[in-house]
């Protein structure tokens, strides 16, 4: 088990005193032992990069990397022990999958024996369920299969740390979520500390212990992923984190008694003052709302807000449909479940309860109010 702690990362490509490419800006954080951490962002934002660092194929321009306290950063990558798996499935192709898994063995100086090895090869094939294709060639296994070696090859070696540099891109949609399941059943059973990159949120979501989203080479927030998505940390992250994207709007405010109203357009929303953990003295706020938490309501409701909207796209997803509607111009996506009477040009009234609206500074993104749930959470929300 191995504890790996990133402080104040930075790579830059290029001269950093002139017109350098700064790819990864003042990273810092901890993967805990055992625990899977998902490095999450667009492309671009430098997670691969990180990942690379921290693997040492990458020479951090400053910061440190340790290892259970110990610093590596001038440790070869070879002598980290640490085991990747890339979106390509790197098998050698000459070789069948018995000597693709072996071969690492081989070449270490592990002083295991030929019997030793065969031994972990058929261990490692049965715990990945590729026995029957053991003496195969890459060539004629499927992509799932291709994948199950990589990760074979990279288990085998009982190494201090996983790195996963995307593994799943060249998957098809059925299979990806098959071998999503399948890594996170693996490294649960393993227990080997890990980092992942991914781009993917969904796979974040549902495989990571705790979320490191990055953009523009910075790191935005480290949290699990129920607080990335309930409580994120500024507009960026609630942006990129959940499917369908949040609505926001920038809205003015006023205080109305024990209620702060918001408008923009003829949408207004009304949230109880205590709902909001500090004042709110600013002129104009981002309001943010799920797709998920919005549902169809009487124009009586008594909801925050009552939402006319007209219907310009429905995507129907079996149980229930995602609605894309217009108001004032500007596009509002709900999710809901009764859809059947809906069509486009439909005139529908959309609500929400006022504790999961967003609420956000509007010059910073910075959070003022995030989506309340637990056990005050209990509307009846038709989107559920």
């Amino acid at each position: 088990m191995t504890e790996i702690t990133v402080e104040e990362l930075t790579k830059v490509f290029g001269d950093p005193d002139a017109d350098g490419i700064v790819a990864v800006d003042d990273v810092s954080f901890e993967v805990a032992d055992g625990e899977l951490l998902v490095l999450l962002g667009p492309s671009g934002c430098g997670k691969t990069t990180t990942l690379r660092m921290v693997g040492g194929l990458e020479t951090p321009t400053e910061g440190t990397i340790a290892f259970d306290d110990v610093l590596v950063n001038d440790v070869k990558a070879r002598n980290r022990d640490v085991a990747m798996v890339f979106q390509d499935f790197a098998l050698y192709p000459h070789m069948t999958v018995r000597q693709n898994l072996s071969f690492g063995l081989k070449r270490e100086d592990n002083d295991l024996s030929a019997d030793e090895i065969h031994d972990r090869v058929e261990d490692t094939a049965r715990m990945l369920e590729i026995e029957p294709h053991l003496d195969s060639p890459p060539s004629e296994l499927s992509g799932g299969q291709k994948q199950r070696v990589a990760l074979g090859r990279a288990i085998i070696r009982n190494p201090r740390v996983f790195l996963f540099d995307e593994p799943l891109a060249n998957l098809d949609a059925k299979l990806r979520k098959t071998m999503r399941t399948e890594i996170e059943e693996l490294l649960t059973d393993v227990g080997v500390t890990s980092l992942y990159v991914t781009h993917n949120q969904e796979e974040a979501m549902t495989m990571a212990d705790r979320i490191a989203i990055m953009n523009d080479g910075q790191l935005q927030q480290v949290a699990s992923p129920e607080e990335t998505f309930n409580a994120p940390v500024n507009t960026f992250v609630a942006d990129f984190i959940g499917s369908p994207t949040i609505n926001l709007f920038e809205a003015s405010v006023s205080t109305r008694d024990d209620e702060y109203a918001f408008e923009t357009g003829s949408m207004r929303f009304e949230v109880p003052t205590d709902l909001v953990d500090a004042p709110i003295d600013a002129d104009s706020v981002t309001v943010g709302f799920r797709p998920q938490d919005l549902y169809q309501v009487g124009d009586d409701d008594g909801t925050l807000a009552t939402i006319e909207t007209d219907v310009r796209v429905v995507e129907p997803l079996g149980t229930e449909a995602v609605v894309h509607t217009e108001v004032d111009d500007r596009e509002v996506t709900a999710k809901i479940d009764d859809f059947a009477h809906i069509d486009r040009g439909t005139t529908i009234t959309l609500g929400i309860d006022p504790r999961h609206v967003y609420l956000f500074d509007a010059e910073t993104g910075g959070l003022l109010k995030p989506r309340i749930v637990g056990d005050a959470d209990s509307s009846d929300s038709g989107s559920a």
